[in-house]
Parts: C-alpha cells; structure tokens; sequence
C-alpha cells in the first residue's frame, strides 16, 4: 500500500512538473494582516528575467474569503534607473457575476494571474523595478480605501513570450 501512496504522489509531482511551460521567475510578496496599502509594493527586477527577449508580464494576487470588493484597481509601474517607462492603471475583476471567487486554489485562497504588459523589452539602464499599489474606493467616497483586507500576497511573473 505504502507503494502505491508513494508512485500516486510522485506521478502527480511529475505531472505538475512536467506540464509547467512557465520559463521564467516569480517573486512575491508578503502582505501585513492589516491590508495591502497604497503605498507601493516594489520588485526589483534581476537581470536573469530580462534576458534579451521579449517577455510577458503578469501581476499575481491571493486573496482570501474576507477580501471585500468583486474587482481590484492597481497601479503598476516600470522604472529603469531614475527613469519612468510606464506607469498603468488597471482593472481586474476578482469575482464571478454570482460572487465566486476567480483564480486557482482550493480552500479559501485564491490566486489570480493578471495579465499586465505582452512581448516587454527590458531597458538597458539599472535597476529595473516593477511597482504596484492598490487605488480601491469605496461607492461614493472621494479618499481611497487606506488598508485592503484579505490580500494575502502580491507578485509579479516575468516569463518568456512563446513564438507562434
């Protein structure tokens, strides 16, 4: 029986290993029980993810069951050296029309992958960092929400851009 337990587990590793055709890194980061802040979240971007090829960029987030909001507004920006190279508002939704949570996980963390920037060319100049905050309101109220519950963690992927 012992086995059977150990060949079922390392098929599935196996499997989850092999199936994977992310190349490239993800970095993430540890959010205080308090909220994520809007204050930026900074990544400093190494140089093995801007090889000279073009790369896609996605922001990641868990969340859990407390997270109040069906969407989430973030603030990314690109900087290399003193200079900005983008600064982007977006939007992604959270939730199903029917409030399911969206994402992968399976108990009361989810994680979302968010599409940023395709087909990135990294700048030469250093360092090269990657911020992002959180710009939520609530219905009616001018001042943005000071600390967003029930994020867990925030990150980034720089993977390579597949050819076609």
């Amino acid at each position: 029986m012992k086995i059977h337990k150990k060949l079922l587990v390392f098929g599935i590793l196996f499997c989850v290993i092999s199936c994977s055709h992310d190349k490239g890194i993800s970095l993430y980061k540890e959010i205080a029980k308090e909220g994520l802040s809007s204050s930026p979240v900074t990544f400093q971007v190494s140089e093995e993810a801007m090889q000279p090829n073009r790369k896609n960029v996605f922001i990641r987030i868990q969340n859990d069951n407390s997270y109040p909001f069906t969407n989430i507004f973030l603030v990314a920006t690109l900087t290399a050296g003193n200079k900005q190279i983008v600064k982007d508002t977006l939007e992604f939704a959270m939730a199903a029309p029917d409030g399911t949570w969206l994402g992968t996980g399976f108990n009361e963390v989810k994680e979302s992958k968010l599409w940023w920037k395709e087909g990135v060319l990294f700048p030469m100049e250093r360092p090269v960092k990657i911020e992002i905050s959180q710009a939520m309101r609530n219905n009616g109220k001018a001042d943005g929400v000071a600390k967003l519950e029930g994020i867990i963690s925030l990150g980034i992927s720089i993977e390579d851009q597949l050819e076609n």
